[in-house]
Parts: C-alpha cells; sequence; structure tokens
C-alpha cells in the first residue's frame, strides 16, 4: 500500500476517500431504502457523495500544490554517469549511479563509498548518535545523512532492496502524529465500527416487531443508523487542513504532514536556532585580530609577516574544505582574489568541518592546522579567555597550529529584520522562545537580547560537567555550544515537562533535534537533509513566516473544535436512541428524509461555515473536553426528549408524519441552542449564520411542496 500511494498518489486519494466504511454503510442503508420503494429517503447518499467529492477535490489540489512546491525547491542530487556531472531528481537516480555527497546531505539509496572521506551519523537507523568516519569501500545506508566531508559513492540499491523503503513499509521508525484530531478521528471510527452492526441488526429486528409496516421499520432503522455516522466530521476534518495547505503555500510554506498544521497551534514552546531564524544566515567579516591584541580589516598578500603568520595558515584550511557553510563562505570573500601567502607543503589528511568538533582543517606530517571555537582548540585557558572577550556582536573563529594561537576573525550575523516583532508575538501568545546555538554564550546573549528575549539566562554546555537536561530547561533560556545530540536531549526534556515544543533549524546539527521535536520547522536555504526531515518548510527562508502558521493552525483548531461539537452532538443522541429503541417498543421518531434535512441545516452546513471563520484565538488545549462539554448534553437532551415524546406519540397514536415532524421540531431548537453556545461571542458573521439556518428550517417546514418533500404535516 505504501509503494502504490507513492507511485498513484492521485488515484490513492480517490480510493482512500471512496472506499471508506462510512461510504460503505451509506450505500447498504441506501439500498435497503430502495429496496422498500422509499427512494425521497435516499437523499443522504446524495450528501455522502458530495462530502467524499468535496474532500477528493481539496486532497488532490492540495496534493499538486505540495509537488509543485516540492520539485521547484528540492535540491537536486549530483550524480556522474558516462563522465559526466549532472543534477537530477531524487527518483530519477538509477542502481550503478556515482552520487557526489557533501555536508549536509541525506543519503537517499543504499551506497557503496568509491572515493573521499565521509563522517555520517547514521542514529535514523541504528540509534548511534556517534557519527561514524567512512572511507572508500565502506557501506553508506540510506537514510544517513553526512556530517562531515566531501565524497563520491556508488549507489548499490533502490526500490523495494533500499534499507530506508524497507523501513518506511514497516512503519517502524516514523512517528505517529501526536495529534488531539487524529487522535479523536480513530477512536470515533473505532467505537461506531465496533457498534454499527451489532446495533443495526438489533435495531431492525425491533422495528418489525413495533411498526406494522416493512418500509417504516426499514426506514426508522435507516434514520437511526445514518445518524450515528459523523461523515461528514472526518471528511470536513480532512477538507480544513488541506485547505489550509493551500492557503500556507501561497506563503511559501511548505506543509509536509498535515496534522504538524494542528501541533504548531497548540506549540507553548519553540527552540530556535540562531543562525538563519534569529540572524539571516548572512555573515561578513568584521575584521583580523592577531595574538597581541593588533586587528586589520582587510586580507591583503601584502601585508607584514605578522597578518600571514594568520592568513595564510587561515587560507590554506579553506582551499581545503570543499563544503561550504555561512561561516567558511564569509571567509573566502574576505580573501583577496587568487591569493598567496605562502603555500604549506605536504598536507596528509583534511578533517573536514563536524558539529561535534567545532572545527575543521588539515593535517601535514609535522602540524595540525585547525580553525573554529578557540575552546575546542585549545586547553590554554588565558587564550581561550582573551577570545572569548573579543565576542560581544561577533561571531569569532580562531586558528591555531598544534593548539598553538594563530589569531582570530570577528564576524558579523545580520539579524532579521522583524525577528524583535517576532519574539514579542511569541510572549503575546503564551509561546515561550527558547535559544538553542553552537555559537559562543556571549555572542547568542547578545543577538537574543537584540531581538527581544526576556529571559537571558544561559549556559554553555561545554562547561558543564554533570548534564542534568531536566534542571537545565527548567533554568534556562539559552543554550549555547551545543552538539546534536545535545539538542535532542534538551528537547526531549522540555517534553517530559509537558510542553509541546517546536523546533527550527537550517543545518545537519538540528535534525536530531527537528525529529524529536513535536513540530519542526526547516529553512529552505537550509541543508537537504534538514528540509527532508522537517514538517514544516519556509521555503523563502523568511522566519517572518511562522506567525502566520500558528494563526493557520489556530483557526483550523478552534473552528473544527465547534464543529466537531455539532457532529458528535447527533452520534451521542443517534446511538443513544438506537440502544433505547433497541428495548422499548416505541415508535422511532425519525425518517432518513428529514434528518437528511436536519443533518444539513444545524450540522453540516454551519460546522463548513464556522470552519473556515477567521479565528486565531489562543487554544486552550481543552479540546476533547470543550467538544464533551458541548456534543454530550445536548445529545442527552435530545435523547430524553425523543424517547418522551414517542411515549407519548405511541400512547396517543399520533400518525407517523405527525411524530416525525415534532421531532424534526424539537431537534432543531436543541441543535440551535448548540449553535448559538458554540457560535459565541455573537457578530455580524455568526448572527447571519443563524438567521440564515432558521430560514431553511422554517422554509422546509411552511413552504408547501418542500414541506410534502420533507414528510413534514402541521395539520395536528
Amino acid at each position: 500500500m505504501q509503494n502504490f500511494s507513492k507511485n498513484h498518489p492521485i488515484l490513492h486519494i480517490v480510493l482512500k476517500n471512496t472506499f471508506t466504511l462510512f461510504n460503505l454503510v451509506n450505500l447498504i442503508l441506501a439500498l435497503m431504502v430502495a429496496f422498500v420503494g422509499s427512494f425521497k429517503n435516499m437523499l443522504f447518499i446524495f450528501i455522502a457523495i458530495a462530502n467524499t467529492l468535496i474532500s477528493i477535490i481539496n486532497e488532490v489540489r492540495a496534493y499538486k500544490i505540495v509537488k509543485k512546491m516540492r520539485l521547484i525547491t528540492e535540491q537536486k542530487p549530483t550524480v556522474i554517469r558516462e563522465g559526466k556531472t549532472i543534477q537530477i531528481l531524487a527518483e530519477e537516480i538509477e542502481k550503478g549511479d556515482i552520487v557526489v555527497l557533501s555536508l549536509g546531505d541525506q543519503i537517499l539509496y543504499d551506497s557503496v563509498l568509491e572515493e573521499g572521506v565521509l563522517e555520517v551519523n547514521e542514529s535514523f537507523i541504528t540509534g548511534e548518535q556517534d557519527s561514524i568516519e567512512k572511507h572508500p569501500g565502506d557501506e553508506l545506508i540510506s537514510g544517513s545523512f553526512v556530517v562531515a566531508g566531501t565524497a563520491k559513492a556508488k549507489v548499490e540499491k533502490v526500490g523495494e532492496e533500499n534499507t530506508i523503503t524497507k523501513l518506511e513499509k514497516e512503519a517502524h521508525h516514523l512517528k505517529t502524529a501526536d495529534s488531539k484530531l487524529f487522535t479523536l478521528m480513530n477512536k470515533i471510527v473505532k467505537y461506531i465500527s465496533y457498534t454499527l452492526i451489532p446495533v443495526g441488526a438489533l435495531l431492525l429486528w425491533s422495528r418489525f416487531r413495533t411498526e406494522s409496516e416493512t418500509a417504516t421499520a426499514v426506514t426508522s432503522t435507516v434514520a437511526a443508523l445514518i445518524n450515528m455516522i459523523p461523515e461528514g466530521l472526518i471528511l470536513l476534518t480532512s477538507s480544513v487542513l488541506a485547505l489550509a495547505t493551500i492557503r500556507l503555500s501561497k506563503r511559501k510554506v511548505l506543509v509536509q504532514d498535515l496534522y504538524s498544521i494542528e501541533t504548531l497551534a497548540r506549540v507553548d514552546t519553540i527552540c530556535l536556532d540562531k543562525t538563519g531564524t534569529l540572524t539571516s544566515g548572512n555573515m561578513v567579516v568584521h575584521d583580523f585580530i592577531l595574538p597581541n591584541g593588533d586587528t586589520f580589516k582587510k586580507a591583503t598578500t601584502e601585508g607584514p609577516p605578522a597578518e600571514k603568520s594568520l592568513l595564510r595558515p587561515l587560507n590554506a584550511i579553506l582551499s581545503t574544505q570543499m563544503a561550504e557553510n555561512a561561516t567558511t563562505s564569509a571567509l573566502k570573500k574576505a580573501m583577496p582574489k587568487n591569493a598567496n601567502f605562502g603555500e604549506i607543503k605536504g598536507i596528509v589528511d583534511v578533517v573536514p568541518f563536524s558539529s561535534d568538533r567545532k572545527c575543521s582543517g588539515f593535517k601535514t606530517k609535522d602540524a595540525e592546522y585547525l580553525m573554529g571555537a578557540i575552546e575546542f582548540l585549545t586547553d590554554d585557558k588565558e587564550v581561550i579567555k582573551q577570545v572569548k572577550s573579543y565576542a560581544g556582536d561577533y561571531r569569532v573563529i580562531a586558528v591555531v597550529k598544534n593548539k598553538e594561537y594563530l589569531g582570530c576573525i570577528r564576524l558579523k550575523d545580520e539579524i532579521r529584520k522583524n525577528a524583535p516583532q517576532i519574539i514579542q508575538y511569541f510572549y503575546d501568545n503564551d509561546i515561550t522562545p527558547k535559544v538553542i546555538s553552537g555559537d559562543d554564550l556571549e555572542t547568542v546573549k547578545t543577538i537574543a537580547e537584540a531581538v527581544g528575549i526576556k529571559d537571558l539566562d544561559g549556559v554553555d554546555l561545554s562547561t558543564v560537567k554533570d548534564l542534568n537536561y531536566d534542571k537545565l530547561v527548567k533554568n534556562y533560556s539559552i543554550f549555547t555550544r551545543v552538539k546534536p545530540e545535545q539538542k535532542k536531549s534538551l528537547i526531549k526534556a522540555l517534553k517530559k515537562m509537558g510542553s509541546t515544543v517546536a523546533m527550527t533549524g537550517d543545518g545537519v546539527n538540528d535534525i536530531l533535534a527537528m525529529k524529536e521535536a513535536d513540530c519542526s520547522i526547516a529553512i529552505g536555504e537550509g541543508s537537504d537533509a534538514a528540509r527532508r526531515s522537517a514538517k514544516l518548510v519556509l521555503l523563502d527562508s523568511d522566519f517572518d513566516r511562522v506567525p502566520s502558521i500558528i494563526d493557520e493552525g489556530r483557526q483550523s483548531i478552534n473552528n473544527l473544535e465547534r464543529s466537531t461539537s455539532l457532529f458528535l452532538a447527533k452520534t451521542v443522541y443517534a446511538t443513544t436512541l438506537a440502544v433505547i429503541f433497541v428495548l422499548a417498543p416505541l415508535s422511532y421518531p425519525f425518517s432518513p428524509i428529514e434528518m437528511s434535512l436536519l443533518s444539513f441545516a444545524c450540522i453540516g452546513f454551519p460546522g463548513l461555515v464556522l470552519a473556515l471563520e477567521k479565528n486565531t484565538a489562543r487554544i486552550k488545549d481543552k479540546f476533547t473536553y470543550n467538544i464533551k462539554h458541548y456534543s454530550v448534553p445536548t445529545g442527552i437532551a435530545v435523547a430524553t426528549a425523543m424517547v418522551i415524546l414517542s411515549i407519548i406519540a405511541t400512547t396517543n397514536n399520533f400518525s407517523r408524519e405527525k411524530l416525525t415532524t415534532l421531532s424534526a421540531i424539537i431537534v432543531f431548537s436543541i441543535d440551535m441552542i448548540l449553535i448559538y453556545k458554540v457560535s459565541r461571542p455573537l457578530n455580524l458573521f455568526r448572527a447571519a449564520l443563524i438567521a440564515v439556518i432558521i430560514a431553511i428550517f422554517l422554509c422546509a417546514l411552511f413552504i408547501p411542496f418542500i414541506q410534502n418533500f420533507f414528510e413534514f404535516t402541521l395539520a395536528w
């Protein structure tokens, strides 16, 4: 089924929405009504068809938009075929292709390393967090990702043989959607499925015992079972989320998991990676600092020997690094074109950048040259203190030779223009921002203060011996020098506290945390592996989109909460009445044609309209409670009223038309009370909706030809 949905996605959507348990039940019930010749009571089947078509159209539309966005934005793997280097779509890769891999790439197919050295994280497959060094001849497992190095690999397995394909098929590594909507819908389907067939059979047997006419027995049974099915609710939910996906696509947000919209709406803690999130990711070199504290602004080949002692190894390190990031790009731009500070000969090994090491460089027979965070390059506390004092608003990159300090470079990271407004939005909406970064503590705190982070208590995890993550997340809001597995542990600790956590990121070092978070948001300009891991992708890398995503989720959840109450109220009273009328020899008070009207006027129509209304109020996290609060009392009230009415009707020999008419009026009146409650506070839009609903019912009740169609009578 997994492969079928991938190979035939649109057909899969059509079949998934058409061949449902509820549609099957509707078809069987329609055939029962047709069998006794009561054709106009088959109106419910057309409503079911309309609901199915709407759901299919919305899902197909959403799928096409998402697919188009993925094709436009997805990085194309680089392969070598017949000696030519080309870029193709991931699905076009064939067995035997030579794929070029570098930092941040996800390994899409089982391969064998042919040339170069890589450091690979296989945690998604093996559960081991440590990076594994791969040499020519070693196997590369699909689903893992490159954390350091550049290499060429030969694709060995595609299709069903591929490791990641097998894992997806078995669904061992997939995380179940943490969604109250998803959970509620599954429970509804489960419980209704268990009760529908036995209750239906017993009810039909009971009706044949009570009713004198076969047609009445069948139609009353069908009416009871139709009421039990909240079919429109499931279709409405998928439609609302699909429409939210479409609206977000217009804001350049790619939704890779429908239910992530709901999850983000419930988020109360958001973990922000500094680079690419609070800052734009664009970096420029501010100045160069020599060991004696002297500074110079521009790198030139004509500079004095003191400057060359820093620039020579720096230029050599940059020339050995194949994979680029924001830091190396800025440093390379600062170097003069065709820079020649004197060649360093005899390079025997390259040290690619790694999030764990926080450094990169190369080795010769006699020395090791590295650049990166000073505390990872030397044990000299005085030097570390000196370099850290240069931080302030800057990122500081130090250069060492055999742990001897050669100087450092200060880079300026551009703060996003609207970052302060976004941080304030989080505070205004009860969302606690926390900053998790691999950078220096003082640098991160300076940027955090500039964007409006209120709690500036921070900790450098590289200095913490006892990593009690539960205590750390309670005491601090800023975490620096954080390794990838530590980011994941921080997210776990926050979730353990009961928080619903979102994580933003753009690099390979963010992936483990993004996978652990309840909702993950990737920056479009980030690594391919980060985008593939995230549930939401900001395609234009504009962090300003996050508030609009949260608002979209809130609109969907708040409105679905109200609509769900309408649908489940009917399920509650229908199920209660079905059980009662199995046991009691009373006339069932509904017919399918009248229930089709009530389902449309009091449930389907207002449910759809309310579900599309603008509503960005804060989520109170009482979704299930609120639904029960509204639907259960309403359901019990209707069931009680119907039992009393049926007793009166049986005692006084009411005609079938009189009984069903009175039933419709009573149910409509109680439903209107529920609609009024879920619509509070009333505004012009909601008041107009209530007026339209009343007008629809009054037309059915008083206009003669409509009255006759729905079998209403006012001749009492």
